[in-house]
This record gives C-alpha cells, sequence and structure tokens, in this order.
C-alpha cells in the first residue's frame, strides 16, 4: 500500500520534470498523417476510439509532451504561422501517439492540419501539399463538458489475476501519474502501475465492486480525485464504466519566463 507521503513524492518528481510552464507558447513545426488509422493505433493505445475524440483532431507528440505515456490525453491548441493561409485561431489537438521524428514536435491527423487554415478559399488544401508548416502550440485544458471520467476495461483482463485500464475523457489541464485500487469500503488499497500509453494494470486485483484513487498533477499542483464505486464485481474486459467523477483542475500559472499569451 502507498502512503500519502510516497503519494507527494510521486507529484514532486513527476512536476519537476516538466517544463517551467505547462501553459508555455511554443514554436516549432508540424506536419501531418495521411491516414488517421496511423495515429489511432499510436503508442498511446487508444485504438479506433482515437478518431473519435475531438471529431478526428488528434496528433503524434515529441517525448517531452507524451511524458511516457502521461501526456495521452492531452489537448494543445495549434496554429500555423502563416496568416496567409491559417486562421489565428487554429484547432485543438489530443494527443494519441508518440512522435520520435525530428523534424517536427506534433505529427496532426490530416483533419487537424486541414483546421488551422482559413475556411471557404481552398487553403487548407494548399496547405496539405506543403507537408510541413511552422506552428506556434500551447496546452490548453480538455474540455467535455458534462462528461465524466471514464474507465475502460482491457480485453488482456482476466479475473481474479489481472486487471488492465484505460482512462477516457479525462478533462482539465492535468496528468494522472498515480492510480490506486480497493474494493469498495475497503481500506486496503494497493497500487497500479502504468503498462504502456494510458493503459495502467495490476496483478494484484480486489475481489468485489472496485473503488479508485486518482493522483493527479498540473504543473506544479497534485491532488487525489477518489472514485468512490467504479467497476462492479461482475465487470467484463471490453466494456467502458462511468467513474462518476470529473477531472477538470487546471495547471498552475507559474509562466513568469515564458511567452503565454494566444493572441
Amino acid at each position: 500500500m502507498r502512503s500519502f507521503l510516497d503519494l507527494l513524492v510521486l507529484v514532486f518528481l513527476f512536476s519537476s520534470s516538466v517544463d517551467a510552464c505547462d501553459r508555455c507558447l511554443h514554436s516549432s513545426k508540424a506536419a501531418y498523417f495521411s491516414s488517421a488509422a496511423a495515429l489511432s493505433s499510436g503508442a498511446c493505445a487508444y485504438g479506433s476510439m482515437a478518431t473519435s475524440f475531438f471529431a478526428g483532431h488528434i496528433a503524434g507528440a515529441i517525448p517531452s509532451i507524451y511524458k511516457d505515456g502521461a501526456g495521452c490525453g492531452a489537448c494543445f491548441q495549434v496554429r500555423c504561422k502563416n496568416p496567409k493561409l491559417c486562421t489565428s485561431k487554429g484547432t485543438i489537438v489530443m494527443v494519441t501517439d508518440l512522435n520520435t521524428g525530428s523534424q517536427t514536435d506534433l505529427v496532426l491527423s490530416s483533419r487537424a492540419f486541414r483546421a488551422m487554415a482559413k475556411p471557404g478559399s481552398g487553403a487548407d488544401k494548399y496547405l496539405l501539399k506543403q507537408g510541413i508548416v511552422d506552428v506556434e502550440y500551447q496546452r490548453v485544458p480538455c474540455n467535455y463538458g458534462k462528461r465524466n471520467l471514464h474507465v475502460r476495461v482491457e480485453e488482456a483482463s482476466k479475473k481474479p489475476n489481472y486487471l488492465a485500464i484505460k482512462l477516457l475523457y479525462q478533462g482539465g489541464q492535468t496528468e494522472v501519474v498515480g492510480i490506486d485500487i480497493a474494493q469498495v469500503g475497503s481500506s486496503q488499497w494497493s497500487y497500479m502501475t502504468r503498462s504502456h500509453g494510458a493503459v495502467w494494470a495490476t496483478d494484484k486485483v480486489p475481489t468485489g465492486a472496485l473503488q479508485f484513487r486518482f493522483t493527479v498533477t498540473g504543473g506544479y499542483d497534485g491532488k487525489t480525485v477518489w472514485a468512490k464505486r467504479v467497476l462492479p464485481a461482475s465487470w467484463k474486459a471490453g466494456r467502458i464504466y462511468d467513474a462518476g467523477v470529473q477531472i477538470t483542475d487546471i495547471a498552475q500559472e507559474g509562466c513568469d519566463t515564458c511567452s503565454h499569451i494566444w493572441n
């Protein structure tokens, strides 16, 4: 069982590894995948669900954004820097994959890439012909409205020896850096580990209905979100369950050393 002090250390270590400001405005380049399937089969392991997030506006991101999977599900506003072709607002994308290329920070779905262009002028087609464009981007909160956090039980799960889950609809501007699990009504918590991408797993599966505690960090701040009843005793692999909580926290400002104003 992980102590409260362990959780504080976990949050501190993770927070110290991120940029001084999670909302800094960055200048880089972006490319696109001609097929969204490349991103939906990406390192975050969202699978075919990936293209349903934000109307298919998804992206692969460099390791400093991907954060060994902790950056999966993060949202970024991206705009190209050519005012003749692109709007000043750009578009919002969700991270679903790891981008290991050296030329760009982000690789967008073609739908997201085209969404940066000015409408009704054929600019989107010309933008696609460019292949790689100069962009500015910054992290923004993910907004799912009133939709709660959901937990998907992965197909590899098998009672009573193994449980793997994936978090869906994680709002706000945060990372989940720890998950604890216990039987509903019990104080005997055990921790899950990040298996890969957005997937967490444990081989110590409590019996009965299950509750979860999510350790959430955003920038310098951290907290625990307690979902008191998530999985029923009859949970099944491949099913999605409502966690009954929302994560809407925003990263702390702490941006004195970098630009963070989206003009």
